[in-house]
């Protein structure tokens, strides 16, 4: 389940029918309020106030809270402004990073349009955000294609595994003599689990990343001469001779018109991740007394007294 489902489309929504019966208003976040109008618009299961558990109420505000919070850094930080055409757009299509997280309310139980509103701004802020930061990295866009094109880079991959730097260079003599690769990988490869050496997803798909195989293995994957034998290359297992078979990267043009759809998902979480911590303790919040108080060294609200 991905982090933007739990922040927006799961969110059980409660009302604060005795918390706060005479103010509308139940927490304010940068100076902007979040009312019992805005929860109970978001789930229709929650038109009756006296259904509402007093932990799922302050965990389902604290999640608005630390919504609405990204949203204000976005704004002051980079200038970002959600429209309501492009909220539409992305409601209308939605990329296919997105599909699942902004699926029509009628495909999950007691979401409203409101829900999925929110889903959608809530994702281009992320997007906008995204983009502002890698184009803020040293070198910019230009810097990725040239020195880390494994952060935007699928490739496939045959591979043959040894357990040192000697033996996966013998490897690789054999192979350049015009040894059989196939043949080579079923004699002496430590990974038996890969017909020919083929490196795959659980799905079947040889088009994929390679960074949980190490930097210098994914270095390599993205940047060899097709279909000839390369390495030694050091990877999470051990020392690799590689073959890549095929490969797709976006030109620089393409990444810079959308950084999400090609950049790594363990990178974007790297420039993604400390910049909304950031937004989320530098954020004003001030939450009604009598729902509890914004943990100051967390995110979630104490409950009254604690």
């Amino acid at each position: 389940m991905t982090l933007l489902r739990r922040l927006l489309l799961l969110i059980p929504i409660g009302l604060l029918a005795a918390a706060c019966s005479s103010a509308d208003t139940v927490a304010t976040v940068n100076g902007s309020a979040i009312t019992k109008t805005d929860l109970a618009s978001l789930r229709s299961s929650y038109e009756d106030p006296a259904t509402a558990e007093a932990e799922t109420l302050r965990s389902d505000l604290s999640l608005l809270i630390v919504l609405e919070a990204l949203r204000t850094a976005a704004t002051e930080e980079f200038g970002v402004e959600i429209t309501e055409a492009n909220i539409a757009e992305r409601l209308a299509n939605p990329p296919e990073r997105y599909a699942e997280v902004l699926a029509p309310p009628g495909e999950f139980a007691d979401i409203t349009e409101r829900a999925v509103r929110a889903s959608a701004i809530q994702s281009l802020v992320r997007d906008a955000v995204v983009s502002e930061l890698a184009a803020q990295e040293p070198g910019g866009f230009e810097a990725i294609i040239d020195e880390r094109p494994q952060d935007v880079t699928l490739a496939c991959v045959r591979h043959i595994a040894t357990g040192s730097i000697d033996d996966a260079t013998e490897v690789l003599e054999r192979l350049q003599a015009g040894e059989d690769f196939a043949t080579v990988a079923a004699e002496v490869s430590l990974d038996q689990t890969s017909p020919g050496g083929l490196i795959t997803s659980a799905d079947g798909e040889c088009l994929i990343r390679f960074g949980r195989a190490g930097d210098d293995f994914a270095f390599l994957a993205a940047t060899a001469p097709l279909n000839e034998p390369a390495g030694p290359v050091l990877s999470s297992n051990g020392w690799d001779v590689i073959v890549v078979t095929e490969r797709r990267a976006p030109s620089l043009a393409e990444l810079t018109a959308d950084p999400m759809e090609y950049l790594a998902p363990d990178r974007i979480t790297a420039l993604y991740t400390p910049w909304a911590n950031e937004a989320i303790g530098s954020a004003v919040v001030d939450v009604s007394p009598s729902v509890g108080r914004w943990s100051e060294t967390g995110v979630g609200i104490a409950p009254p007294g604690e």
